[in-house]
């Protein structure tokens, strides 16, 4: 059956006595792909943050606050167990970042985190968490790579300890991240 079928049309094909041309309208155009490669962002832990070692009252609680780029400041009962050469003291945490010099850049860590004791499985909670970058200073959460790529991050926050809670060691995880604008 297909070849009557081409046959016949081949027969048909072949009796038309005007040439007839077929002509597709169209347009064509250039375009162009791009694309821009950048160094990935880094960031790598330095410091800790640490509220160091601390004493509060049976009666009053209080709280420790490390400002980032500055000292720490101590309320109520709560009083510095270290001196200022020891190993103890508070201090904020420390992070290098890299990435494409001159570049900005945008950080995201979460408010407040609750930090556990070791031993008694209490809780604390660490808020007010800010940051400074020491290219942007002024900037809300935000810096920007020197002409090497670098820049260095500070990290504080505020640590209430409540009266009369048990001797232990804290400790809470902090997540930041860091991404290009």
């Amino acid at each position: 059956m297909m070849r009557a079928l081409g046959a016949l049309l081949l027969a048909i094909a072949s009796t038309q006595s005007l040439p007839c041309h077929a002509q597709i309208a169209g347009a064509s155009g250039d375009g162009r792909a791009s694309a821009t490669v950048v160094e990935p962002v880094r960031i790598r832990l330095l410091e800790d943050l640490s509220f160091g070692a601390v004493t509060v009252g049976r009666q009053d609680g209080g709280e420790i606050s490390i400002s980032p780029g500055s000292s720490a400041a101590y309320s109520g009962s709560v009083a510095p167990l270290c001196g200022q050469s020891s190993d103890c003291d508070p201090h904020p945490a420390r992070f290098a970042v890299s990435g494409e010099p001159g570049r900005t850049y945008r950080v995201q860590f979460p408010a407040t985190v609750t930090a556990r004791g070791r031993d008694t499985g209490q809780s604390l909670q660490v808020s007010s968490l800010t940051m400074i970058s020491r290219s942007r200073p002024g900037a809300d959460q935000r810096g920007a790579f020197d002409g090497d790529g670098r820049d260095l991050l500070e990290v504080g926050g505020v640590l209430a300890i409540p009266a009369g809670i048990r001797s232990d060691t804290f400790r809470a995880e902090l997540s930041i991240s860091v991404s290009y604008d």
